[in-house]
């Protein structure tokens, strides 16, 4: 602190964390919470332009230094001593008695909206509206609230304004941000004016303003600045509380990304060097294996933002981007998804930290990545719809998420209705809060694209160089009669096996893959190694299988050994595996093209085969929808299938987004559009148009929860493994025992008895076997309490 306040060393603001720390005064929280917001203030200086109010940093300059003023009440500081249980009472509800100190100078909505960023930096509004209610004088709580702060008290606070401001706000840098001192009332008055009268005429014109709301939706500015006020409050409190001191300044370079990956300009393809030098939107279009990441990171330090987001759709690809990211921006990346924790604390056992060290140092990656700190992110685009279901503290991640830059990989990935959400999403972004957005993905239908361009508006198209693409020929496709699980087809996938190379078979649900390997397991050579990879393993044994296989058949492989790897979708996009040859179920093209792209990867051999199968059993209809998706692309392949003789399709990389488009006419189309429209326009209504500053919408809360569309439970068998790690120095890793389901799934096995709730803090007990090597099996009949006895 350049000045530290006389008369106020005995009021705390947060208790000791450790009986060897201090207690922390509330001039020393304070003083954290303001360097936190300038830090936040001089990353965004341009900020008020974009919300409209010239004054937004003063404005939160005074919400931040008297969000805490309440708890100079001598019952909360009893209560941080230890001295009560309780305080019955919000001490930020009290900081409102200040307000009127500081805002001789600003017009009524501005002290409004300073005045509800205070009274709502831990609580929603709805939370503290009890306050509003009129009482007795000799019952009023905010009369029993003011009497806990004593004359000298009051007026220590007082000269803590009139003799440190002006030192605090230079020291921070912030007057040329426009954060000025205010005229003071006289001392009498402003100490008579801490009155019940003044804190309910705050609260009241918030409710003013709340009502109105409901009937009409706040203007974009009112939005925005109830939006940076609440969020950047929130974010400079919680990043204070969390005592990491200084925010990471962000060193988002093209040169430390070139010099990292060992590239140099002159060494980039054409639509690298063109993705480096585009401002704004844009949607980027090439195959697996040319360099996509790289062209997104150039796009991202181009927009010249201070915060990065990398969107994934899945655990495995977020993580293996957070170690790719890592290495190019040391420091500065954060890791967030509904298991990160469980990944860092892997990832640091693995550098031979111990249990207890890795743990508490997993929690502390993970909070550091939920909150404002690192400048670069990677997470999933359910992180980015929380803020759009209006969960508590959604302001503070609006906030995050403003002039921020967005990399969406493999958005295809998603079904019409979620990825209405998501485009919707970013369209509120991008008007409300700055954010900009690249797309990128090696197949694109015509009809997302489309949705891209209404929603962001104007959207710069990057493609791949025709060059490039005519280059780029690496298989040969071939279109075969029959199902995938008849034996002579798998017959035919052994004996490419057999005669060295790898082969990978993709079904497109896991049972079907459970059969294959099943065969497979009777019939392949015990010199072979084989491997299967689904969804319904826990992730313990699926991060130690996809471990394995990318060691076995990752990009750059020891050797060429032969294998076979058995898989559903979940191969499509996560991870980097390099195969020979590919067998698998008909799909959507956009699908199909990912599988293929996991053969032949670089190009380094000789066309490779891809055989996919015409047979498409009934259960398909259930796992695509509409599943014309599926039949249009038989008759697409089908179409260039036959113009070859029978000697295979050369895949043309120029062709493929022609053959797509192609696909998405008439049922396909229509049916996409038709959900898409539906979802976009129902989240518009419910969603984004109900969205406001300064409360929460718990009744949205249970369908975010549903969104993920998967629950997770506990294997039966491995119930005593759980309760061991549970209560060891490894508890982090108990929840790697767990199998993710659909809710359907779950729901169907509640109704088989297949199901055991958990008890409090405990998840559902399947009663179906599991294996390692195959899997939750829940074709088998569940375990009945007798046998379980047995």
């Amino acid at each position: 602190m350049p000045r530290v306040p006389e008369g106020l060393a005995h009021l705390w603001a947060k208790s000791p964390v450790a009986a060897h720390r201090k207690a922390q005064t509330l001039a020393e929280h304070t003083w954290e919470a303001l360097m936190r917001l300038s830090e936040l203030a001089h990353q965004r200086p341009d900020l008020p332009a974009l919300s409209g109010q010239p004054r937004l940093w003063h404005l939160l300059f005074w919400t931040v230094f008297l969000h805490d003023w309440g708890k100079a009440a001598q019952g909360f500081q009893r209560l941080l001593r230890g001295k009560e249980r309780r305080w019955p009472f919000r001490h930020e509800v009290l900081s409102l008695a200040f307000v009127d100190w500081v805002t001789a100078d600003l017009s009524r909505e501005e002290s409004t909206f300073l005045a509800a960023a205070i009274a709502t930096h831990h609580k929603d509004f709805d939370d503290i509206e009890d306050y509003l209610d009129e009482h007795d004088p000799d019952l009023d709580p905010l009369t029993f609230m003011l009497k806990e702060i004593t004359r000298e008290d009051a007026t220590a606070l007082y000269r803590w304004i009139a003799t440190c401001a002006e030192h605090w706000v230079d020291a921070l840098e912030m007057r040329p941000l426009g954060v000025t001192c205010p005229v003071l009332p006289p001392l009498e008055q402003a100490l008579n004016g801490l009155t019940p009268q003044a804190i309910r005429r705050h609260l009241h014109r918030m409710e003013r303003y709340l009502r109105e709301w409901e009937e009409t939706p706040p203007s974009a500015e009112n939005l925005r600045l109830g939006i940076f006020l609440r969020g950047l409050v929130l974010q400079s409190d919680h990043l204070a509380s969390a005592g990491w001191g200084a925010l990471p300044d962000p060193r988002l370079e093209a040169n430390a990304i070139l010099q990292t990956l060992g590239l140099s300009r002159r060494r980039l393809y054409a639509h690298q060097r063109t993705a480096a030098s585009v401002g704004g939107h844009a949607m980027l279009l090439a195959p697996t294996g040319t360099g996509k990441t790289e062209a997104a990171l150039l796009w991202a330090v181009n927009q010249r933002l201070p915060r990065l987001f990398y969107t994934l759709p899945y655990q495995a690809s977020m993580n293996a981007m957070y170690d790719r990211l890592t290495r190019i921006f040391p420091e500065q990346v954060g890791l967030l998804h509904g298991r990160s924790t469980m990944a860092q604390f892997q990832r640091l056992m693995e550098q031979s930290y111990a249990p207890e060290e890795a743990a508490k140092l997993a929690q502390l990656l993970h909070n550091r990545s939920g909150l404002a700190y690192y400048p670069v992110r990677v997470f999933s685009p359910y992180q980015l719809l929380k803020a759009a279901f209006q969960l508590k503290g959604h302001e503070a991640l609006l906030s995050d998420f403003t002039e921020a830059a967005f990399v969406f990989d493999e958005i295809h990935a998603y079904e019409p209705d979620r990825l209405a959400m998501i485009v919707s999403t970013m369209g509120f972004l991008a008007r409300t809060c700055g954010a900009r957005f690249l797309v990128m993905s090696a197949t694109l239908p015509a009809p997302l694209r489309a949705a891209l361009e209404d929603t962001l508006g104007q959207v710069t198209s990057i493609h791949a160089s025709r060059r490039l693409l005519a280059g780029l020929r690496r298989h040969r496709l071939f279109l075969a009669d029959g199902d995938l699980l008849d034996e002579k087809n798998l017959n035919q996938a052994l004996e490419e096996a057999r005669q060295g190379r790898r082969v990978l078979v993709v079904c497109n649900t896991v049972r079907r893959a459970q059969q294959v390997w099943l065969w497979m397991r009777d019939h392949l050579p015990p010199e072979i190694p084989f491997f299967l990879l689904h969804g319904r393993f826990t992730g313990h044994d699926r991060a130690r299988k996809e471990r394995e296989m990318l060691q076995a058949a990752g990009l750059n492989p020891t050797d060429h050994r032969p294998l076979v790897l058995v898989a559903t979708q979940v191969v499509e996009v996560s991870l980097n595996l390099d195969l020979d040859v590919l067998f698998s179920d008909p799909a959507p093209l956009e699908a199909l093209l990912q599988r293929i792209g996991r053969i032949n990867r670089l190009g380094r051999r000789e066309l490779a085969p891809v055989y996919v199968f015409r047979g498409a059993d009934e259960v398909f209809r259930r796992v695509y929808r509409p599943i014309e998706q599926v039949t249009h692309t038989l008759e697409v392949l089908e179409e260039h299938f036959a113009a070859s003789h029978g000697k295979g399709v050369v895949l043309d990389e120029r062709s493929l987004p022609r053959w797509l488009d192609a696909i998405y006419t008439g049922a396909v189309l229509d049916a996409w559009q038709k959900e898409y429209r539906r979802a976009a326009q129902e989240f518009q209504r419910i969603f984004l148009d109900s969205l406001q500053p300064f409360r929460s919408n718990q009744t949205l809360a249970a369908q975010f929860d549903r969104l993920f569309d998967s629950t997770e439970v506990l294997p039966e068998s491995l119930y005593d493994d759980y309760l061991t790690l549970r209560d060891s120095d490894r508890a982090l890793e108990a929840d790697s025992l767990l199998v993710p389901l659909s809710w359907g799934l779950y729901a169907m096995l509640v109704q088989r008895h297949a199901l055991v709730e958990g008890e409090r803090g405990f998840p559902p007990v399947v009663r179906l076997p599991y294996r390692e090597d195959l899997g939750l099996d829940l074709e088998a009949n569940p375990a009945m309490e007798d046998d379980q006895e047995e």
